[in-house]
């Protein structure tokens, strides 16, 4: 069977028929390679719902669970799949007519081109999303991972975790900012996890955004707060721009700079300044 693809789409407007491209299948009936771009997500995530964004998620997880259940060892995820015999050119071609309001598929086309990750890369690249961007993201999501283990489940009783704050709650907030722990003993305590590898253009809007959180916050509390920003060191011959920023950042009086190596410094503070949740947290019965 001839190599064929299908793009997998975001409905942001059916009415108006305006979606965006998150993913993309590639199969020759036999063998399967299947991605949705994660950062491409997360840059779409303020333009839905909070709810529809997490039914999103779920949907996605399952789907590529459904089409792919187990994961090859490539670097950024790229999922393949050699037993689903319904992964035909033409059940995709029924789902790009019959498709929900949330997701679509495209047309599936055929194409020249032997499956394989050169092949798939390219398709994605022309696309859906820059590979380059999607590596980033996952050595943010990484790092992200790591403070997770190391700190999560030690101040999740504390805190508030992976909260997406807003001008309701702060007023002098312009957009909603995602924060990934907030909590207070008479100030507000708040922390976020920053790749210093990234790109520098989107390293400098993930600190413009946590900075001018902090600020927000400060005005509309009218006192100062407790902020940590957890990064690693980059390489400074191969991020050469982006280790100025770090180094900037940790010399900077607006934050506490903690590596991650001495996370544990943030989980003594909460514990010893008794921090308590920012928001109330709903009790089980």
């Amino acid at each position: 069977m001839k190599t064929f693809f299908s793009i997998l789409y975001l409905t942001l407007n059916a009415n108006l028929n305006e979606k965006v491209s998150v993913g993309l299948l590639m199969s020759n009936g036999e063998d399967t390679l299947f991605k949705v771009s994660n950062p491409k997500l997360n840059i779409l995530k303020g333009l839905v719902p909070i709810s529809k964004f997490n039914m999103l998620k779920s949907y996605f997880k399952n789907l590529s669970s459904n089409i792919v259940p187990t994961a090859n060892d490539q670097e950024l995820g790229i999922k393949e799949n050699s037993s689903k015999d319904w992964i035909q050119a033409s059940y995709f071609s029924y789902l790009s007519r019959y498709s929900n309001n949330l997701v679509s598929f495209s047309e599936p086309k055929t194409i020249a081109l032997p499956l394989n990750d050169e092949s798939f890369k390219k398709l994605f690249n022309s696309y859906i999303f820059t590979f380059e961007d999607e590596f980033i993201f996952q050595k943010q999501e990484d790092i992200l991972s790591k403070v997770k283990t190391r700190l999560y489940t030690k101040i999740e009783d504390r805190v508030n975790l992976n909260v997406s704050v807003s001008p309701s709650d702060f007023k002098e907030l312009v957009t909603p900012v995602d924060i990934n722990f907030i909590g207070k003993n008479g100030v507000i305590v708040a922390g976020q996890t920053i790749d210093f590898d990234k790109r520098q253009y989107y390293l400098e809007n993930d600190l413009t955004r946590f900075i001018s959180f902090t600020k927000a916050v400060d005005y509309t509390s009218d006192d100062k707060g407790k902020y940590f920003l957890v990064g690693q060191e980059p390489n400074k011959k191969e991020f050469p721009q982006n280790h100025k920023t770090w180094k900037h950042v940790k010399e900077s009086h607006l934050v506490e700079y903690v590596d991650l190596s001495e996370i544990e410094k943030i989980q003594r503070y909460i514990i010893d300044k008794n921090v308590t949740p920012y928001f109330e947290k709903e009790t089980s019965e």
